[in-house]
């Protein structure tokens, strides 16, 4: 009988403790995502507010007049999406507030206040309609991305 108890206690305990892990994971990913991968967005402009914390580097940059996406984009092709390029649409002008996922270290330092930027982001089909981005040219000239597609990433929001 002790040992049963035992057994049940520790299985208890297990349990509790996987809930409690899964609690920050669940607050964090508490939305649902569906980046239009079809609609890539080339922005260039001014950075107004950032925070490099974990789990994503929040940010919001004010683009001021009608860019055009240059001929070429360094490591463009790193995130995945065919025909990027091509596919490329220019913010409009307008205060945009993005998440960048996966690149906290890389942009430690190296991004701030008052810096020009350009980036490619994707929009959520669903409400708010937020913006993520994995390809930055920081102040400096350099890039800084993540490969690969997310699991967030539709193609197109027809069916969102």
């Amino acid at each position: 009988m002790l040992r049963s108890s035992r057994q049940k206690y520790i299985a208890v305990a297990a349990a509790v403790l996987s809930l409690a892990c899964a609690i920050p994971s669940l607050a964090h990913h508490g939305f649902t995502g569906a980046y239009n991968a079809k609609r890539p967005i080339y922005m260039e402009g001014t950075v107004e507010s950032v925070t490099v914390a974990y789990p994503h580097v929040e940010m919001t940059i004010q683009v001021k007049g009608t860019a055009s996406v240059p001929n070429e984009l360094p490591d463009i092709a790193k995130l995945g999406i065919a025909d990027v390029m091509k596919l490329l649409t220019v913010a409009e002008p307008g205060s945009y507030e993005l998440q960048i996922a996966g690149l906290q270290q890389e942009l430690e330092g190296r991004i701030a206040k008052g810096d020009a930027i350009a980036l490619v982001a994707l929009q959520n089909c669903l409400p708010p309609k937020q913006y993520r981005s994995r390809w930055l040219r920081v102040a400096s000239g350099e890039v800084v991305s993540l490969g690969g597609r997310t699991q967030t990433e539709v193609n197109g929001c027809e069916n969102t």
